[in-house]
């Protein structure tokens, strides 16, 4: 699995042994686990999307639940029927749903990311589940 790959990598580059655990990995390289990274990312991409620093036509691609609203509080997005779960316009609509107002009310891009990227690691320090990898 990818995932293991890149726990193997964090340790390499840290020098640590192999028995060190994955919270200590991703916290001493300020790393995300590759589940989290990709919803980084694509939160990311929705976020360009909403704030239009994309392509018009991308835009047209995500719907408002709220009849149209833009008002953080109210702004989630529809979430289309997916036979996967692996569509960006479904995993875009839940990533973006799942984000509070402070973050959607954000217009930088730039602090968006580093202050989502701050909660996901801050949340991986307190995930038990971490903690025995």
């Amino acid at each position: 699995e990818l995932d293991i790959l890149y726990k193997k990598v964090a340790k390499i580059a840290l020098d640590d042994p192999k028995q060190e655990s994955s919270l200590t990995v991703y916290k001493d390289m300020k790393w995300l686990p590759l589940h989290l990274r990709r919803q980084l990312h694509t939160s990311n991409y929705v976020f360009r999307i909403i704030k239009e620093c994309c392509p018009h036509d991308m835009k047209d691609k995500f719907k408002y639940t709220s009849g149209g609203s833009r008002i953080a509080e109210n702004c989630n997005l529809y979430v289309p029927k997916s036979k996967t779960h692996k569509e960006f316009y479904y995993l875009g609509a839940i990533s973006w749903n799942s984000l509070s107002s402070d973050l959607r009310n954000l217009d930088n891009v730039k602090e968006f990311s580093n202050k989502l990227k701050a909660l996901y690691l801050s949340s991986i320090l307190m995930l038990k589940v971490y903690q025995s990898h």
